[in-house]
């Protein structure tokens, strides 16, 4: 039980990465609030999560690009809870296109949540977290941040900036106890990833051939890491990023 007894805020909570965190922080003893975009999703996910695990899943509706939003259910989970021990900021859009094509709506769009959404999360949960002196921050952000991906301009920018945002974070924060990490995941086999660019089986074999692995990431794969970051075991670990891609960013 690496997490027992501890609070958890999963933002994009209700499917793929999100869901499979949940899932096993639950397992390890930690209560969650679930947040997503999707409601009625994050609902069905909580109920699941609290028959499997018995333990308590509050599903919120979140929009993490929305500062009273955000505000609201950190406020809400510091009032139920008394404190949120861990803060994983998972919530993400993405979408592919040429930057020549490519809509000033739609670069705003991903910049609103995948960028500045973490910043807000953090901001709202670094506060409380720096009170109690204590606290675990993970923030997704994705092999394209370090390496260049057609048709991927903007959510590669927005996971490279969320990992620079995660180091300043670490050194704004290490002082009171709060460990702030990153994970790059590869190639996730996830729905947002099956809508965006994993929609044939030769693309699929193109991303599996450039693995060591000979294999795509599955969420519980991301998940292990999540819980490895929110526990005692990484105690002495912040401003890192982990790459988790079946060896694919070997020679990156």
């Amino acid at each position: 039980m690496l997490l027992k007894d501890k609070i958890a805020i999963v933002t994009g909570g209700a499917r793929g990465i999100g869901k499979a965190i949940c899932h096993i922080y639950c397992e390890e003893g930690a209560d969650i609030i679930l947040g997503d975009i999707d409601i009625d999703q994050a609902k069905k996910t909580s109920t699941e999560l609290e028959d499997l695990y018995n333990r308590k899943c509050v599903a919120v509706k979140l929009d993490i690009s929305n500062r009273k939003n955000v505000e609201k259910v950190v406020e809400e989970a510091i009032s139920s809870f008394g404190k949120v021990d861990i803060l994983v900021n998972n919530a993400a859009v993405l979408f592919e296109e040429y930057i020549v094509d490519m809509k000033e709506e739609q670069w705003d769009r991903l910049m609103d949540v995948n960028l500045k959404g973490t910043y807000l999360c953090s901001q709202a949960v670094g506060r409380h977290m720096i009170k109690q002196k204590s606290g675990k921050i993970i923030t997704i952000s994705s092999c394209a941040a370090k390496k260049p991906t057609l048709k991927e301009a903007a959510y590669s920018v927005s996971k490279a900036g969320v990992l620079s945002f995660n180091r300043v974070m670490a050194l704004e924060f290490g002082p009171y106890g709060i460990n702030c990490n990153a994970i790059l995941p590869g190639a996730t086999d996830t729905e947002m990833i099956r809508k965006s660019f994993l929609t044939s089986k030769v693309i699929e074999n193109e991303w599996i051939e450039k693995t060591a692995l000979k294999k795509l990431g599955k969420p519980e794969d991301v998940a292990r890491v999540a819980l490895f970051l929110a526990s005692k075991l990484s105690d002495h670990i912040t401003g890192e990023g982990i790459v988790v891609s079946a060896g694919e960013m070997m020679s990156q």
